[in-house]
C-alpha cells in the first residue's frame, strides 16, 4: 500500500508540475492582463501537497499535517483565483485567508498527536468541504457576471462530484466498525473514494488553468478589436486631415486668383518700366551702327540689367501663382514682407498710401513660405482696401520684431477701424466687411497661422485704427 502510495503521488506531482509550468507563462504579458497571483500560488501549493504527501511516509508524520494543509490551501487559492475574476482581491482578504489555513494547521497538528484515523478524515473533510462550496460560490458568481462559459459549467461540474465524494467518504469512514489506525490500514472503498476525490481535484485545477487562459484569451481579443477601432478612427483621421489639406488648397488658390488683379496691376506697371528701357536702348543700338565699342557695350550692360529686373518681377508672380509645398523650413520672415512689399508697391503708390516700417533683419521662422507669404499679402492688401475710401494722408505701419519665444508681425492702417461685432466675427469663413469680399481671405490666413502654431488677432487702437497682430513661436514645437 505504502508503494502505491508513493506512485500515486509521484503521477500528481508531474501533473500539476506540467500545469504549474503552463501558468507561470500566463504571467510573462502586460501588468494588466496577468491573472491573479492566487493562480501562482493555488498550483505550488498543490505541488508541495504531493511532494510532502510522499515524503511523510519516509520522513514523518509532521509530513501529513503539511500535506493535508497545504492541499486544503490549494483550493483556497483556488477560490481566491475565481474571486479575482469578478472583483479585485484585497489586502484584507488575502491576511484573512492566511490566518484561516493557519488555524487549519494547528488543528491538523494537534489532532495529528492527540485524535484518531477516523477525526483526522472527518476534520479534513469538513474544512475542504467548506473551501470547495466557497469555491463553488465564487465561481457561481463568475457565471452570473461573465456568462455561461463552457469552462465554468465543467468547473461547477466536477466541483458538485468532488463534494459528493468527500461527503461519501467522510460517511464510509464513520460507518466503519473496526477503524484503521492509519491512511495505509484503510478499506478500499474509503481508498476509491479518497483517490478519486484527488483526481477531482486535478480536474479543477485543470478547469482554473483553462478558464485562466479563456479569460486571457478574451482580453487579447478586446484588444484587437480596441486596435482595429482606433485604427479605422485614426485612417478617418487621416482621411479628414487629408481633405482639411486639399481644402485650404482650393481656398489658398481662390483667394489667390481674388489678389491676382490687384497684383497684376502692380506688376504689370513694375514690368512695364524694364521693358520699356528694353525696346528704347535695343532701337538705339539697331539705329545707331557708328556707336564706339565702349558706348555699344554700356548699352548691352543696361539691356542685361532690365532683363534681370523683369525676369526678378517674373520670379516673383510665379512664386506667389504656384501652388507650394506643404513642408516646413526655416524662413526669413523679413524677406518675406520684403518680397511681398515690392508685389505690392505700384498699387501704393497709385492709391497714395503711405507705408511706414520698421522690420528688423533676419528675422527667422520655422514656416512654410508660400502660406507664410499669402498671410502676409492678406493682411496688407485688407489694410489697402480699407483705405481706398478715406481722405488723405493714407498710412498703413508695419512692425517686424523677434523676441527669445516669438516673432511679432504687426499691420495697422488709419482707415474707418472696426466695430466690437464686427472683430468679433472677422476671422469667420465667408464673413466680410466689404460689399465685394468673399470672406475668405481672414479665414483663410487665420487656419494657416494656427496650422504654424501661432495666433492671428485684432484690435482697434484709441484712435480707431484697426490692427492685425501675427504671432509665430520662433522655434519649431
Amino acid at each position: 500500500m505504502t508503494f502505491g502510495h508513493d506512485i500515486i503521488y509521484l503521477i500528481l506531482n508531474v501533473i500539476i508540475l506540467g500545469m504549474t509550468i503552463q501558468a507561470k507563462s500566463l504571467y510573462e504579458g502586460q501588468r494588466d492582463f496577468r491573472p491573479s497571483r492566487a493562480l501562482m500560488m493555488t498550483f505550488l501549493a498543490a505541488n508541495l501537497s504531493a511532494v510532502t504527501g510522499v515524503l511523510f511516509v519516509w520522513a514523518g508524520s509532521f509530513f501529513l499535517t503539511l500535506t493535508n494543509t497545504l492541499m486544503l490551501a490549494s483550493g483556497c487559492c483556488a477560490a481566491l483565483t475565481a474571486r479575482s475574476w469578478r472583483v479585485p482581491l484585497t489586502p484584507e482578504m488575502v491576511r484573512r485567508s492566511s490566518a484561516f489555513m493557519l488555524c487549519v494547521m494547528v488543528t491538523f497538528e494537534v489532532f495529528r498527536l492527540n485524535g484518531n484515523y477516523v477525526q483526522r478524515v472527518v476534520i479534513y473533510c469538513v474544512f475542504s468541504t467548506l473551501l470547495m462550496s466557497w469555491l463553488l460560490y465564487e465561481v457561481w458568481q463568475a457565471q452570473r457576471q461573465k456568462g455561461n462559459t463552457f469552462q465554468l459549467k465543467f468547473l461547477v461540474v466536477v466541483m458538485l462530484v468532488s463534494l459528493s465524494l468527500r461527503l461519501a467518504r467522510m460517511t464510509v469512514v464513520l460507518m466503519l466498525e473496526v477503524p484503521p489506525e492509519s491512511l495505509f490500514q484503510e478499506g478500499m472503498m474509503p481508498a476509491i473514494l479518497r483517490l478519486v476525490s484527488l483526481s477531482m481535484d486535478v480536474l479543477i485545477l485543470s478547469s482554473l488553468l483553462g478558464y485562466s487562459i479563456h479569460e486571457l484569451a478574451q482580453k487579447n481579443k478586446l484588444i484587437q478589436e480596441e486596435s482595429q477601432r482606433v485604427l479605422a478612427a485614426n485612417l478617418a483621421l487621416d482621411a479628414a486631415l487629408a481633405e482639411n489639406t486639399q481644402m485650404l488648397k482650393a481656398l489658398t488658390l481662390s483667394v489667390k486668383s481674388n489678389n491676382v488683379g490687384v497684383l497684376m496691376a502692380s506688376l504689370a506697371h513694375e514690368l512695364s518700366q524694364p521693358l520699356q528701357l528694353i525696346r528704347t536702348k535695343t532701337e538705339l543700338l539697331a539705329c545707331m551702327p557708328e556707336l564706339q565699342h565702349s558706348d555699344r557695350q554700356n548699352f548691352i550692360n543696361g539691356l542685361i540689367q532690365d532683363n534681370n529686373r523683369a525676369s526678378e518681377i517674373i520670379v516673383q508672380l510665379r512664386k506667389f501663382l504656384r501652388s507650394g509645398s506643404s513642408d516646413f523650413n526655416t524662413v526669413q520672415l523679413s524677406q518675406v514682407v520684403a518680397e511681398s512689399l515690392a508685389m505690392i508697391q505700384a498699387e501704393l503708390t497709385r492709391h497714395d498710401i503711405t507705408l511706414t516700417q520698421q522690420v528688423e533683419s533676419a528675422v527667422v521662422v520655422w514656416a512654410n513660405e508660400a502660406q507664410l507669404q499669402m498671410v502676409v499679402l492678406n493682411l496688407l492688401k485688407n489694410a489697402m482696401d480699407a483705405l481706398r475710401s478715406v481722405p488723405l494722408p493714407r498710412q498703413i505701419q508695419l512692425q517686424l520684431r523677434q523676441t527669445e519665444q516669438a516673432t511679432v508681425l504687426t499691420v495697422s492702417d488709419n482707415g474707418p477701424g472696426m466695430t466690437e461685432s464686427e472683430r468679433a466675427r472677422v476671422f469667420e469663413m465667408f464673413y466680410s466687411t466689404k460689399n465685394e469680399g468673399m470672406g475668405l481671405g481672414l479665414w483663410l490666413s487665420h487656419s494657416l497661422v494656427t496650422r504654424h502654431r501661432g495666433q492671428l488677432q485684432v484690435s482697434s487702437c484709441p484712435s480707431g485704427e484697426t490692427c492685425f497682430t501675427l504671432t509665430l513661436p520662433r522655434h519649431p514645437e
